[in-house]
């Protein structure tokens, strides 16, 4: 990639950045008092703009209108600065909408296991370009477990097949599902990292998504300690399995933990700890994603790579979106500001 536009990238990606939504606002959506005033403030944010227009006037607004559009607006946006130079941006779009992918997919096994496969019809997204293989539209009209696994058998998530019930009616394991579909997933995100980048940007961008799994399995042991008792061989079988800064042995003694004070009392002492002391660990799960943005976000101030910088900035936009539909969630239910507000993901000083 030539130096000008590598320097456009970055410069584009970084205006962006600046244009994100501060602790102010964020403050300023959680007061709301109904969606509609949600709407009527992130039609005035540039990025958005396009996307909350037309539901403001919207006389049957609701919550999942919300959240399409916010989809909408990270999938628009994504698409823009990674067609701005297509060698670097349209291999990491790609990558990244195996997420939604993935994504997707659970979210349809999820109801086909409660029997309320209908509701998906409701999330059918749109067509794209960016590599996503599954007919959704198709997908979600499937009604049983045997017809799925014809289905699935000529994808590229054949591999799933196994570890789907065998009959209508058997019992579906959802966690060793969503730890299958990872693994399909991250085999095939490295192995586009790899033959899309350089050795050295490859790798780059390779650390980061191996924290983001690691600390995601972190998070599976600890809810599996402190809220299903279950055994160290059951929780093996459910994890990713890729490590970051823990190694196998440090995994071992986080699994044959006794119970989630005793993993806790552990993980404490791991290379984590510095973040420990930053983020607090109360919220196990807010922890991972704190982490895994302050990466992030370093990134996007101090690295020379454009595809780190682009990479690094489409994590953030994603988060800003999943901070905005928490807010959504929040006023729907009526939860209090301060309450929502604990509940985002945060990381830069001052902010």
């Amino acid at each position: 990639m030539e130096s000008k536009a590598s320097n456009s990238v970055m410069t584009r990606v970084r205006a962006k950045y600046g244009c994100r939504l501060k602790r102010e606002d964020y403050e300023a959506l959680a007061g709301a008092q109904n969606i509609k005033e949600v709407v009527s403030f992130m039609k005035s944010r540039s990025g958005y703009a396009e996307h909350f227009e037309k539901l403001a006037s919207d006389p049957n607004l609701h919550r999942l209108k919300l959240e399409h559009s916010l989809q909408a607006a990270f999938e628009t946006e994504a698409s823009r600065l990674c067609g701005f130079e297509k060698t670097v941006g349209y291999p990491i779009l790609k990558y990244m909408m195996l997420d939604r992918e993935t994504e997707l997919i659970l979210d349809y096994i999820v109801n086909l296991s409660f029997g309320t496969p209908e509701k998906m019809i409701l999330k059918t997204p749109q067509k794209s370009n960016t590599g996503t293989k599954i007919d959704f539209s198709k997908l979600f009209q499937i009604r049983d477990v045997r017809e799925l696994s014809r289905y699935l058998s000529k994808t590229r998530y054949s591999k799933l097949v196994p570890v789907l019930p065998k009959n209508e009616g058997d019992e579906f394991d959802i966690s060793l599902i969503e730890a299958t579909l990872g693994k399909i997933k991250y085999k095939m995100v490295f192995s586009e990292i790899e033959k899309s980048f350089s050795a050295e940007t490859a790798k780059i961008l390779s650390a980061g998504i191996l924290m983001r799994i690691e600390l995601s399995d972190l998070d599976m042991i600890y809810r599996a300690k402190k809220y299903y008792n279950l055994s160290a061989s059951y929780i093996s079988t459910n994890l990713v399995g890729y490590r970051y800064l823990l190694s196998s042995a440090a995994f071992e003694q986080l699994i044959e933990a006794a119970n989630a004070d005793e993993f806790m009392a552990i993980f404490k002492k791991t290379r984590y700890k510095s973040r420990v002391e930053r983020f607090g660990i109360e919220d196990v799960e807010l922890f991972q994603k704190k982490s895994v943005m302050e990466n992030e976000i370093r990134q996007i101030h101090f690295s020379a790579d454009p595809a780190v910088v682009l990479s690094a900035y489409l994590r953030f936009l994603e988060t800003e979106c999943e901070n905005i539909t928490k807010i959504i969630e929040g006023i729907t239910y009526k939860i209090p500001k301060e309450d929502i507000l604990g509940n985002l993901i945060i990381t830069e000083k001052g902010e």
